[in-house]
């Protein structure tokens, strides 16, 4: 909607007077376009509501939740902020101008990002491109990027640990030059994924890498890193959004139930379903997936108090109500072949969900230390090294194509990865050359 005369005025004069509570910028502003053009804003710092402004400037990538005081939240800090809970939520940005800092306020740490600047990809092993929030701080201005050639950039930032490491959220965004509104069009015509999954999905583990099993070498926030999951790297290769919807450890029904804090914006470092709830009611209709890819199940079945019925009834309902929030959605149930796959494919198959209505599919995918190039290769804590993760993604990449999705991009290498990886010290840089003989089944593409 075009701004009236007044509006454009007192906006100019909020450039000149410095008076409005952003900073604002050079220049006469233009007016938003009907046709939702990236065009520039008057701002030069985002603080407040600008965070989450009804015209919008920043993309938030995953749930977030945008909180006026956030001091009840993370201790020791006050103010405004986006809280981003769950893995992969961040955010998108673009502006004019040579540099881009952003306020952090978190708890806990040591919390790991990763961001893409202008053409490049995540995840991004360019120098640089990585940083951490520091355990010992409360809040972290971080400058992402400095000294670029005065013009447009485009910096999308995402957290890549678990929603139960640390509360992260985000305070302010500066830079010398304007945001840019957001082109909402191309925004809502992008693909997009959700993922509902445990630690097999998340990349837990996945950055360390060992030719021997890991169980003796822990999980830490620093070798661990869900876009070097299957799921990330699948959404990569289509070049779609992505929604993380769970955490390591939790599952269908036992220990923590995913299903029972789904309607909330994400866990937190309580790792409790009752903590979840203290988080606000998601509004599913922000966020339509085309995908629904679910990798979870493999905490029920060594659970204590496990109930074979009880499981499966409760994989049914976790199915219908995503097909219920999202009726047009693909979803797709990966496993490995395990006893809680196994199961679950058991109790859709009864539901009749997989022959007749067939928005429900499953896919076999590659079991721990499994893979064509990851042979024999192990991440952190007994989970899969990112070999495995990129084998796997290839796996579901080649599944979608067949239910009539396009890839856009090439899925990741190991090599170009090389610089996150955590080596063991007995490790050499490849895996044994070993022939894969593992069959991998499309059962009802």
């Amino acid at each position: 909607m075009k701004k009236s005369f007044i509006k454009k005025l007192a906006a100019l004069l909020s450039c000149v007077l410095l008076v409005c509570s952003a900073t604002a910028c050079k220049g006469k502003e233009e007016p938003r376009k009907e046709t939702y053009e990236k065009t520039p804003s008057e701002y030069s710092v985002l603080s407040g509501s600008l965070l989450i402004n009804s015209d919008p400037i920043v993309k938030w990538e995953g749930r977030y939740e945008y909180k006026s005081d956030i001091s009840s939240t993370i201790s020791g800090t006050a103010g405004s902020a986006v809280l981003l809970y769950n893995t992969a939520t961040g955010f998108t940005v673009a502006f004019t101008g040579t540099e881009l800092k952003a306020t952090f306020l978190h708890s806990a740490g040591d919390i790991y990002y990763n961001f893409a600047l202008d053409g490049e990809t995540l995840p991004n092993p360019e120098a640089g491109r990585r940083f951490y929030l520091p355990a010992a701080e409360k809040t972290s201005e971080i400058t992402l990027v400095s000294g670029l050639n005065d013009g447009e950039h485009t910096i999308t930032c995402l957290k890549t640990d678990e929603a139960a490491d640390a509360f992260t959220a985000i305070s302010r965004f500066e830079t010398d030059g304007c945001f840019m509104y957001r082109n909402i069009n191309e925004d809502a015509d992008k693909l997009k994924f959700m993922f509902v999954c445990a630690s097999g999905g998340s990349g837990h583990g996945s950055l360390y890498y060992s030719k021997a099993a890991t169980s003796g070498v822990g999980r830490t926030t620093a070798n661990s890193s869900s876009l070097h999951s299957f799921n990330y790297l699948t959404a990569k290769m289509f070049d779609a959004d992505v929604q993380f919807v769970g955490q390591s450890g939790w599952g269908v029904k036992y220990p923590k139930s995913v299903y029972d804090v789904i309607d909330y914006t994400g866990i937190t470092p309580a790792n409790t379903v009752a903590g979840a709830k203290n988080t606000a009611r998601w509004d599913w209709a922000d966020y339509i997936p085309d995908v629904v890819i679910f990798n979870i199940g493999g905490n029920d079945t060594t659970a204590s108090g496990f109930n074979e019925s009880v499981y499966k009834e409760a994989c049914v309902q976790l199915v219908e109500k995503i097909h219920e929030e999202y009726p047009n959605a693909v979803l797709i149930w990966t496993h490995t072949g395990s006893k809680a796959g196994t199961l679950a494919v058991q109790a859709f198959e009864d539901s009749d969900y997989i022959k007749t209505e067939r928005f429900l599919h499953y896919c076999i995918i590659p079991q721990k230390g499994y893979g064509v190039s990851g042979w024999g290769t192990h991440g952190a804590n007994d989970h899969n090294s990112v070999k495995t993760h990129i084998d796997t993604a290839a796996v579901l990449a080649s599944y979608l194509k067949k239910l009539g999705f396009k890839t856009v991009n090439s899925n990741v290498s190991f090599e170009e990865q090389k610089s996150f990886i955590i080596f063991d010290a007995s490790a050499a840089d490849e895996a044994p050359q070993e022939e894969f003989t593992g069959l991998y089944v499309y059962p009802n593409a």
